[in-house]
């Protein structure tokens, strides 16, 4: 479990699904394989997180219809919907973009 700060003298961690506010020292953290921030990214847009941008970790691994996963979301994207736009995002992709997602058909 990777723990965040300390907010109101308790320890966080960036799997309770709750928005944080990017650091410094979350730029520079291994994310999803990716040494060095490199893939700190909203898992819809892209958004390549920054200092001061508020992020949040969404659990889709038992998800049904959902084949890539927990990802991060940026605050533009997050809402109440994110995991049904999330799982729209990937049929699409492997629709439109079936040769390079056919091994996560």
């Amino acid at each position: 479990m990777l723990l965040l700060s300390m907010e109101g003298g308790e320890l966080m961690s960036f799997t309770d699904q709750k928005p944080f506010e990017v650091t410094e020292e979350h730029i520079h953290q291994a994310w999803s394989g990716g040494k060095d921030g490199k893939y700190f990214r909203c898992g819809l847009c892209g958004h390549k997180f920054k200092p001061g941008d508020m992020c949040r970790f969404v659990y889709m691994n038992s998800t049904p219809d959902s084949h890539f996963g927990n990802f991060m979301t940026c605050e533009a994207c997050d809402g109440p919907d994110i995991r049904e736009r999330r799982i729209a995002w990937e049929q699409e992709a492997r629709t439109r973009f079936w040769q390079m997602m056919r091994d996560y058909q």
